[in-house]
């Protein structure tokens, strides 16, 4: 064909423009052509959104206290920016169905839109998860005193440690302690402890 050189092509836009249409602009440059004349189209150059990720982050709790603060981590940040300088605002929603009642287990915490906008980035939410741990509780044989020669008295329990107003008739707890001691009736004057276990609790 004979065509010698290359066209020059350019545009504005950098690694830094935000999303929008560029022209590409088309020179001769150092095309030649003995044969041929050159027709110069410009083109365009469109800059889409970059992906960012907002993930809600896993959080744990006791079953009966409240829901801790849920908080979000981000990925996909480019240029060497961050959430305060990338020109995304507001704030993502994170909610969970989990209330202080609920029982033990895993729950969802889902993120989604809230107020966050952004030019540049397109958004994409990933849930995560709120664990509601078994609280503590704490079930005391209670002391109990007799007479040197007669029969133990009956052994009982105290507990403490219930949440949400329960107590023992209403937590769901089944079974009852193991509560046992060494003394017999022949066992001399003092103080024996009495040994509370899981049983069938």
């Amino acid at each position: 064909s004979g065509i010698t050189g290359a066209p020059a092509v350019q545009t504005s836009a950098t690694a830094l423009s935000p999303v929008g249409p560029y022209d590409i602009t088309v020179g001769t440059g150092s095309l030649s052509s003995a044969n041929y004349s050159f027709n110069l189209v410009n083109g365009k150059l469109a800059i889409e959104k970059a992906k960012l990720t907002i993930t809600a982050d896993n959080k744990s709790r006791s079953y009966g206290s409240p829901n801790p603060s849920f908080t979000a981590s981000y990925s996909g940040f480019v240029n060497n920016e961050t959430l305060a300088s990338s020109g995304v605002t507001g704030a993502p929603s994170l909610t969970t169905s989990a209330t202080a009642s609920s029982t033990v287990g895993t729950y969802d915490i889902i993120a989604s839109a809230g107020t966050m906008v952004s030019s540049n980035y397109e958004l994409n939410y990933v849930k995560g998860s709120l664990t509601i741990n078994k609280v503590t509780l704490t079930v005391t044989a209670n002391n109990k005193s007799r007479i040197y020669g007669i029969a133990n008295p009956a052994l009982t329990a105290s507990y403490s440690g219930f949440v949400n107003n329960e107590s023992l008739a209403t937590s769901g707890i089944a079974g009852t302690p193991s509560l046992t001691t060494s003394v017999s009736p022949s066992t001399a004057v003092g103080v024996y402890d009495i040994v509370a276990a899981s049983g069938s609790l």
